[in-house]
Parts: C-alpha cells; structure tokens; sequence
C-alpha cells in the first residue's frame, strides 16, 4: 500500500495533482491525499501539476507541468507514506506580496521605481521556476510497520 499526502499551508489553494507510478498514471490527489494499492517493488513515482498546452493546428505542444520524481520502495509488509510540498515558499510568499501591491498600484499612485523592481522580480521569479519545472517538489517517502 502506497499513501501519498500534499502538504500546503492554509492559504494555499487545493490544486489537483497527479500520481505515476513507474510512468503509469496512478491517481489524483483528492482532498491532499491518495492512497495506491501497489504491490511491493521499487518504483519511480512522480507528482505533477499541469500538463501539455497545445500551440496552432499542427499537433504541436508545450509542457507547462511543475513536477518532481523520486525513487520508492514498496515493501511486502507494511506500507509507504509520501509527502510532497512545493520547495518555492519563500519565492512564493514574495511573489504574493508583489502581487497585492501590484494590484493596490492600480488604486494608488506609485513610485516609477516601484514598476521596475516589481518586474525585475517577476522576471527572476518566472526563470527560476523554468528552470527548475522538473524539480519543483520535495518528495519524501516514509515506510511503516502495519499492526495486525
């Protein structure tokens, strides 16, 4: 038995996230939480947010997915828990506070300084989170003894 849990704080919103198991899609987490009946093995499990975003006719997409893989055991007895949360924090909780004060510059007149720091910020934000897209979550996996 394989238990995956989404860690988030209260004011982060409920995102729905996928599971794959060894590249075969395995669930999504409902309420933060998923439980996988696997049987025991080594795995490499995956979680995803998002997906491929088609461009034009022509069959072309993008992937605009936020995701992270890990290596887990599956043992005979007992079962495994993961726990994944995002490793962007404190990135994020800057990146919000930019954005209400962004949105309180369009009520109140701001300092021009103000406009190119905010965007300077917005563009380091944006790269960092292309640049690490495919490690974006911390994953770590616990096996437990089941009582019978």
């Amino acid at each position: 038995m394989l238990t995956i849990r989404h860690i988030r704080r209260w004011y982060e919103p409920r995102l729905p996230h996928a599971v794959f198991l060894d590249g075969l899609y395995a669930g999504m987490l409902k309420d933060d939480r998923l439980e996988v009946d696997a049987p025991a093995g080594s795995y490499q499990m995956r979680v995803q947010f998002g997906g491929r975003v088609p461009i034009g006719k022509s069959g072309k997409s993008i992937d605009i997915s936020l995701s992270s893989t890990q290596q887990i055991q599956v043992p005979r007895k007992g079962y495994v828990e993961c726990t994944f949360h995002d490793r962007e924090r404190l990135w994020n909780l800057f990146f919000d506070i930019d954005l209400v004060v962004w949105v309180v510059s369009w009520f109140v007149t701001m300092p021009p300084v103000f406009k190119v720091i905010s965007d300077v910020f917005f563009a380091v934000w944006l790269l960092r989170l292309i640049l690490i897209r495919k490690k974006y979550y911390k994953i770590t996996s616990t096996i437990c003894e089941r009582n019978s």
